[in-house]
């Protein structure tokens, strides 16, 4: 074979090769294009309504949020709740003395809007004739401030008492968000499946599940509003009220317990006293001595009565004779 014809020979060889090669890359692209289509003919086709969420029961909800947890190949899962900071629920109380209950009240609300804060509620108390004698407030001051607020509060007056608590509510958050995001996805494809129905059946049927949904998310989202509202603003409750009285001490002299006007008191207390135990002696032998007049003196003289009659008459006397 002369060269001309092996360089014609070789670059047959090599068109050809190129062509089988572009076959077999059109075939892979199509099976790779059908395999990609697939998924999508069949969210779109019409057996999705007989699949959607909430006509399988909990299961498929359960399924739903399964997928959320589970992080998986889903949009929810992708886009999982992220909390950067700890959500804390802090808790204090305080409790001070104060000469002045009234004007410390008022440096109370002076301190809580300082600090960016309000008075949640309040109750007062009051003596006879009017005067305040204690009031207890409930207020309500950023998280990120309560220490500070504490320390200020306790300022208002001598402090009786000063505690504080804290409740690590991460989880939580975490977990109630998540809940709100799956249920607001799970109610939007229930809501496009609705709008896909085309029998009555279907749409009632939607229609309760929906329903059902709705009333979740409502729910969780009044639980969330909760969190945030806790986790965002402490609660710190303040007592204040009036100092307990002190009693004076006498005052120590030689001289208090002499003098006339206290020998007259310790004899008036003695003569008294002895009155008393004499009374009493009189009142124990009082019931002896009716029972003895009643009884005794009758008895006495029945029996004087009886021995006088019982003594033989004297001899009449005799007058002599002359």
């Amino acid at each position: 074979m002369t060269t001309p014809t092996r360089a014609l020979a070789a670059t047959v060889l090599a068109a050809l090769a190129l062509t089988l090669t572009a076959c077999g890359s059109g075939s892979d692209s199509e099976s790779v294009g059908a395999s990609a289509d697939a998924p999508r003919a069949a969210s779109g086709g019409a057996a999705v309504p007989e699949q959607a969420p909430g006509l399988q029961g909990d299961g498929a909800a359960g399924r739903d949020a399964g997928a959320t947890d589970s992080g998986g190949t889903g949009v929810t899962g992708v886009n999982r709740t992220v909390v950067a900071v700890r959500s804390v629920i802090r808790t204090g109380n305080v409790a001070v003395t104060n000469k002045d209950v009234v004007a410390a009240r008022t440096d109370l609300a002076d301190v809580v809007a300082r600090f960016g804060g309000a008075i949640d509620s309040e109750q007062t108390q009051s003596n006879s004739k009017g005067r305040i004698v204690s009031s207890t407030v409930t207020v309500r001051v950023p998280v990120d401030r309560f220490d500070e607020a504490m320390t200020a509060l306790g300022g208002l007056g001598k402090v009786r008492r000063a505690d504080s608590s804290s409740k690590d509510v991460t989880s939580e958050v975490i977990d109630v968000d998540e809940r709100v995001q799956t249920l607001a996805q799970s109610l939007d494809r229930l809501q496009k499946f609705q709008d896909q129905a085309t029998s009555i059946d279907d749409l009632i049927r939607y229609e309760n599940e929906i329903t059902r949904r709705e009333a979740e998310l409502q729910s969780m989202r009044s639980q969330q509003a909760y969190l945030r509202d806790q986790t965002a603003m402490s609660t710190i409750t303040v007592s204040i009220s009036l100092p307990p009285k002190q009693p004076v001490p006498p005052k120590e002299d030689s001289l208090d317990d002499a003098g006339f006007l206290i020998g007259l008191k310790s004899g008036w207390t003695a003569l008294r006293s002895a009155v008393v135990v004499v009374l009493t002696i009189v009142g124990a032998l009082l019931p002896f001595a009716v029972v003895l007049l009643l009884v005794g003196v009758p008895t006495w003289l029945l029996v004087r009565r009886m021995v006088v009659r019982g003594k033989p008459a004297p001899p009449a006397a005799t007058t002599p004779t002359e």
